[in-house]
């Protein structure tokens, strides 16, 4: 049997494809709900069945693809109930990687909070809040939230936590979408760097559980084709 090396143009060319089509999905490009024909997927990224069979079983154990009956592979269908079943376990789970990791945090955590803050903070002080950027802004919005939680010394709840972090980004991006003109999210952030720095478990805490509901209610409430109530797309005293 021939053992394939993690570095082999193969297993490069499926993380290619894996990328790619994953990047197509949370950005809505591929929509909801659409097929993934083998042969269309050939022709959009212009390479082999192989990689990209490879990388859809890979989007499946994302829960980013479905394989549905006689249909095939399809891009698996976003609602209201799903956006906030993901945004209560991610709020549960980063909640208590915070509790874990502020206390822990040595010097090294507070250089990475302080570079991610400022990265993310870069973003949102412009005009247009980072809506313009907004793989960037995921980029460093993930960042900063993966710097808070660094010093949890539980690997099984980072690894969890990040599967379901990766999980609620086609559900954050439609967020950041709806609510750029009435929600202040740089505030939200500010307010959660100041406590981590300051060591204010209790603090973070509270404004992580509300940042993360008020994503939530902005996708539940556009997915079910109504208005954000009043305070769910501005900060609220904590």
């Amino acid at each position: 049997m021939t053992v394939i090396a993690a570095d082999t143009p193969e297993k490069t060319i499926s993380e290619r494809a894996y990328r790619m089509i994953r990047a197509e999905i949370v950005s809505g490009d591929l929509a909801p709900g659409a097929k993934l024909k083998i042969e269309m997927l050939r022709q959009r990224y212009d390479m082999g069945a192989a990689p990209l069979r490879e990388a859809l079983s890979r989007l499946s154990g994302d829960r980013l693809v479905l394989l549905s009956g006689q249909r095939g592979f399809v891009v698996a269908p976003i609602s209201a109930k799903e956006a906030a079943d993901i945004g209560n376990l991610r709020k549960i789970l980063e909640i208590e990687a915070i509790r874990q990791s502020i206390p822990l945090g040595d010097t090294a955590w507070e250089e990475r909070l302080i570079t991610t803050f400022h990265r993310l903070s870069r973003l949102e002080e412009g005009e247009d809040q980072g809506i313009d950027t907004l793989d960037e802004w995921e980029k460093q919005n993930a960042a900063f939230h993966g710097a808070i939680v660094a010093a949890c010394p539980s690997d099984v709840l980072l690894q969890i936590r990040a599967q379901l972090f990766a999980q609620h980004e086609r559900y954050r991006r439609f967020s950041r979408i709806k609510t750029v003109r009435n929600r202040a999210i740089h505030d939200e952030h500010d307010r959660l760097f100041e406590a981590a720095l300051a060591r204010d478990v209790d603090t973070a805490v509270e404004v992580t559980g509300l940042h993360i509901e008020r994503t939530t209610a902005a996708v539940v409430a556009a997915l079910e084709g109504e208005a954000p109530a009043a305070g769910q797309g501005a900060p609220q005293p904590a």
